[in-house]
């Protein structure tokens, strides 16, 4: 039955086809005593378990469908649409039946494509090149499903990685062309899997020397080379690296060595326990030999049969330095084909750290090493013209992307691929309410159910006693699991304490850790009455809510067993914990070769590119000045299965920024303003990557990034890209940006009293059934004119007097677009001002003759964390016209008409007890109304003579 159906398949490589014929023809082939045909296949899949072999190739066939580019059988459907699946099933003259059938088994995903924003490219990687050569991607694919990918999860997989692939030169091409591209994911979200779907189509397509920069730590480099040789080189070409792995079974097998299977075999330049070593006499191991004299290298008829090359080296001047030797070398000596026909991928993880020349003074080692390894870069894309380079970065905001000074070199100017978020990726939207109030409870789910503060010191029991016992409890809760469902495994769960960057702190958390667990009495003493308590009272009711639908236990007495054999797991006291530094590396745990069950401490590998795998408890108390290290911080993300709601994140709320311990830090509000941020870019890289007149190009991303995320480049340098005009129909704007000098607070709450009084201040209670059941809110509203609003945006005092002059208005695009005329008129009539009421208002404020009430909103330094409700949100939403409430009362139908913005105003105060006293700082958050202007966003330049450098001298 198999044999018959993948021979079916086999005959559909240019898309689907009558499915009886083809079963036929199969049937014939391949010699099947008993044949199927198209009413025994729905027999077959209707009753076949859900692993069999023909079940899961037939699903893979109609993932493959659903997913496929332009191609004459789709007859213009969109992918993972109803419409591509009816198109799929009338190809197959598919019977009603077996299409109920495909529908209810086999249903289609709709899957978030990836947000490209991209210069015009040469059209070259299209399905029938793909397909004619697709054996080392085919070897990928199967050996993700070995490892328990969806078909989703592989399909996504699949477009992500055509889309940059397709836009890299052709190594065919005869006039050799350097794409640069930027490749932007999520915090320990699968950037490597990533990237080898990337390496395995390049290698596929032409790509012979392949060179990936993996991160400044060997443990990375370590990490990354297993990965590859694991999933993509496969066992035939390891030779004995890795015989006595505990994994070696789980290693992508061949059957053969793919140069007898009719394909290419590697020749790999680095191995698990060596980066790249000078070749010395063996230095011909990295020529490519030209089959056909006469014709250059990147012709196909060289390319096709020839070994290809890889190397995966840290990203460190000296052994850059080994490899470009090696390189010079081998063109001086004209030993194989030259240099400038080599069709070459640079693959950079990490591509924010080290890679980026920062042009500034070299104050220390660091810094210099940090140039120099640039320079390396920069110098292999000089010796090999026909080297493509992509950079992966986790943090939107790279330096390799907003500080620009080095667009000659690696700055992306080709291509800038915003990857979806993966399904069954828990972050930031799992931890962070982006969307909640931060004075109601009961819109942040996510905080309650995830996040527990970290107050004081360490000792306290609220914070590392009890983060220890939810860890202890968690693996007891993973174990039960394990015995109750065969399915699920948990091979690793550990635990990550992060505190500090010095070492010797390190050393101070450990051996707290080890007291705190030498002395929990988890076998004879206090230990089994705490967690019995932590079980009812924390992870009872969040995994009721959670993950209902997982095994639980009904009593503590059901799990007593799993907590000895999870202390067991740990062993002793100083066994169980291990300390991860440049002091340590011998303690660094290998996730790929062993199961991991200990608690992690550090500092630098465990921030950035480090993967931790089967982390549950996080206990974070680091300090970070910058949002890019913040978001590199957030090792707490990544892939929860099974385990979604026993995570907890353990995260400091009130810690000192500086030494001297006069500024503190909410850690947990700071990392979610810049993962506010983060969203918001990406929604507007999604937004904009569509538009095709005029085309985006990365060179014109920065203007797009918040004015407060954005580096400022060299003094004597600014951008040369700037926005001259953006339509906001439809869009909110918000900038939680306030200053805290008393003078500049005053100011502006007599700015917003003064405009609040030229209109006719009214209470009214609106109503309307909205999704998330908002009922009624009571407001203080009344009309504004669009000057107004003008008056308000330009005159409000954003910053503290140190920040002005060198920080533009946050809003300043919003203020160009209201004072438009013409044809790109913003049309907006009026606005509508609307300041919610509160049951329990921090304090009454008369403003206008009327009563209106203060709320506290968190703040970190210079700016809130919030200001506006989602209900809120909604009701001003439905004002504008952007949703239509159900069931809304007169009074809501009476503020909503063609043309209206509308304003939510909020008297903030950061003071959380007690009396609230003006001057209040103002929060406003304005929702514009949508227009009919069919233009979303036009550029200029600064200097028209150099209109495709990304940045100018300043003038």
């Amino acid at each position: 039955m198999f044999e018959q159906l993948n021979g079916a398949l086999a005959l559909m490589q240019s898309g689907p086809k009558p499915l009886g014929p083809a079963l036929a023809a199969s049937a014939a082939v391949n010699d099947v005593a008993s044949p199927l045909d198209a009413l025994g296949l729905e027999e077959l899949l209707s009753s076949a378990a859900p692993g069999d072999a023909s079940v899961g190739i037939f699903r893979r066939a109609l993932a493959i469908w659903d997913n496929e580019g332009e191609a004459i059988w789709t007859r213009t459907t969109l992918r993972n649409t109803a419409e591509r699946r009816a198109r799929i099933y009338e190809a197959l003259l598919m019977a009603p039946s077996l299409r109920e059938l495909c529908n209810e088994r086999f249903p289609f995903h709709r899957l978030d494509a990836p947000s490209v924003i991209a210069a015009d490219h040469e059209r070259w990687y299209d399905e029938a090149r793909r397909r004619s050569s697709d054996f080392y991607w085919t070897a990928y694919r199967r050996q993700l499903e070995r490892q328990g990918w969806s078909e989703a999860g592989i399909s996504a997989l699949d477009e992500s990685t055509t889309s940059v692939i397709e836009r890299l030169s052709d190594p065919r091409r005869t006039q050799a062309y350097q794409a640069k591209g930027l490749v932007v994911g999520y915090v320990q979200s699968g950037k490597t899997a990533n990237f080898t779907g990337v390496i395995s189509k390049a290698a596929d397509a032409g790509y012979k020397l392949i060179i990936v920069l993996a991160g400044t730590l060997d443990v990375l480099r370590s990490q990354t080379q297993r990965r590859i040789d694991k999933d993509l080189i496969g066992r035939e070409l390891l030779d004995r690296d890795y015989v006595h792995d505990a994994d070696w079974k789980r290693f992508l097998e061949h059957g053969a060595k793919p140069s007898s299977l009719g394909s290419f075999d590697w020749h790999r330049l680095t191995g698990p326990e060596s980066d790249y070593r000078k070749l010395g006499r063996a230095v011909h191991s990295l020529a490519f030999v030209r089959s056909n004299t006469a014709k250059p290298f990147f012709d196909p008829d060289n390319l096709v049969d020839s070994p290809a090359r890889i190397a995966i080296v840290k990203k460190n001047s000296k052994i850059l330095e080994r490899l470009l030797s090696d390189l010079r070398f081998l063109g001086r000596t004209r030993t194989g084909a030259p240099l400038d026909q080599i069709p070459t991928l640079i693959v950079d993880d990490e591509s924010d750290q080290a890679s980026i020349n920062s042009n500034k003074p070299v104050t220390g080692p660091e810094e210099q090493e940090r140039t120099a390894t640039n320079r390396g870069i920069v110098e292999l894309l000089r010796l090999l013209p026909r080297a493509q380079y992509v950079g992966y970065t986790a943090t939107p905001f790279a330096n390799v992307f907003v500080d620009p000074n080095n667009e000659e070199d690696i700055f992306p100017r080709d291509f800038l691929v915003s990857l979806p978020r993966p399904d069954g990726y828990m972050g930031v939207a799992d931890f962070y309410d982006l969307n909640g109030s931060s004075s109601d409870e009961s819109t942040r789910p996510n905080r309650r159910d995830y996040m527990r503060p970290l107050v004081g010191d360490d000792t306290a029991a609220e914070n590392l006693p009890r983060a220890l016992d939810s860890y202890v409890l968690s693996g007891a809760l993973k174990l039960f699991r394990e015995a109750a469902r065969p399915d699920l495994t948990y091979r690793h769960h550990t635990m990550l304490a992060h505190a500090s960057a010095r070492v010797a702190e390190h050393d101070d958390l450990a051996e707290s850790i080890r007291a705190v667990l030498q002395g929990a009495g988890y076998e004879a003493g206090r230990g089994p009455d705490r967690l019995a308590k932590l079980l009812e009272t924390d992870f009872r009711p969040v995994s009721a809510i959670r993950s209902p639908d997982m095994p639980f236990p009904a009593t503590f007495e059901e799990i007593a067993p799993f907590v000895g054999e999870t202390l067991a797991r740990l062993g002793e006291a100083r066994e169980a914990v291990r300390i991860l530094n440049n002091e340590n590396q011998d303690q660094a745990p290998d996730f790929d070769k062993n199961p991991v069950w200990k608690i992690l401490v550090g500092g630098t590998k465990l921030s950035r590119g480090y993967t931790v795998e089967g982390l549950t408890v996080s206990y974070y108390r680091r300090r970070a000045q910058t949002a890019d290290t913040l978001m590199q911080m957030g090792r707490w993300f990544g892939f929860r299965h099974g385990y979604r709601d026993l995570v907890r994140l353990f995260i400091g709320t009130d810690e000192w920024l500086d030494r001297n311990g006069r500024r503190r830090i909410d850690l947990y509000e700071a990392f979610g303003a810049v993962c506010r941020d983060e969203e918001l870019f990406r929604e507007e890289l999604k937004r904009y990557a569509s538009m095709e007149e005029p085309r985006i190009t990365p060179i014109q991303i920065p203007p797009l990034v918040p004015m407060h995320m954005l580096k400022p480049t060299a003094a004597n340098k600014m951008y040369n890209a700037r926005v001259t005009y953006r339509n906001f129909g439809g869009q909110l704007a918000e900038s939680t940006f306030a200053p805290t000098d008393p003078k500049d607070v005053r100011s502006n709450q007599d700015l917003v009293e003064d405009i609040i009084g030229r209109t006719t201040v009214r209470e009214m209670t609106l109503v309307g059934d909205a999704a998330r059941g908002s009922g009624g809110l009571t407001v203080n509203a009344g009309i504004l004119r669009p000057s107004d609003i003008v008056e308000l945006i330009r005159g409000y005092i954003w910053f503290d007097r140190r920040e002005r002059g060198r920080t533009p208005n946050p809003l300043y695009q919003q203020l160009e677009f209201l004072q438009q005329t013409g044809d790109r008129s913003p049309q907006i009539e009026d606005w509508v001002f609307m300041s919610p009421k509160f049951d329990s208002p921090r304090a009454h404020l008369s403003i206008a003759g009327a009563d209106f009430h203060a709320v506290f909103r968190s703040r970190n330094g210079p700016r809130f964390t919030t200001y506006n409700d989602p209900v809120h949100r909604r009701f001003a939403e439905h004002v504008t016209g952007k949703i239509e409430m159900s069931r809304p009362n007169a009074a809501l139908d009476e503020l909503r008409r063609p043309g209206r913005g509308a304003m939510l105003f909020y008297p903030i105060t950061d003071v959380k007890t007690g009396k609230v006293k003006p001057p209040f700082s103002p929060g406003l958050t304005f929702l514009f109304p949508k227009n009919t202007i069919r233009t979303p966003l036009t550029f200029g330049v600064v200097r028209p003579d150099r209109p495709s450098a990304a940045v100018v001298p300043a003038e």
